[in-house]
Formats: C-alpha cells, structure tokens, sequence
C-alpha cells in the first residue's frame, strides 16, 4: 500500500472568538488563490442548532477544535 500522506504542508491557524478557529491550509499546488479558508467551531457557539435530523453542522468539529485550541493555548495566541 503506497503512502497517500502529504508531508511539510502549511497550516496557520488563529482564534476569531471563544467558540470559532480560523485554519488557512496553504495549497500544495500554488494558484491563483493559494490558501483555502475555513473554520472549525465548538458546538458550545450554537447549542440548539442543529439540522433537522439532530446531527451538527459541518462546521462543529469538537475534537479537532480542542485539539487546534491546544496549540493556541501552548503558543500563548488563545484568549478567554
């Protein structure tokens, strides 16, 4: 089985409020529009949102949230 794994990409990420992490991934291919932007946020920024079957929005990422608040929190970059 090859290895499919992309080694040395470029990530920035920062807080833009308690509940929202912005990530900009720096394409591997540079174009026109070299990084792509998104956001991860905690389900705590909208509690009784949901989609009608119940489940999350895409957006709403626990897990990768506290992971990348982590790396925020050790680099002295996350605000309360």
């Amino acid at each position: 089985m090859e290895n499919k794994m992309i080694y040395g990409m470029e990530m920035n990420i920062h807080q833009r409020d308690p509940h929202t992490i912005q990530v900009y991934i720096l394409d591997v291919k540079d174009g026109e529009h070299p990084h792509h932007v998104t956001t991860i946020e905690h389900s705590s920024k909208h509690p009784s949102k949901t989609k009608q079957n119940g489940d999350p929005y895409a957006r709403v990422h626990d897990n990768l949230f506290n992971v990348l608040k982590a790396q925020l929190l050790k680099a002295g970059k996350w605000i309360d």
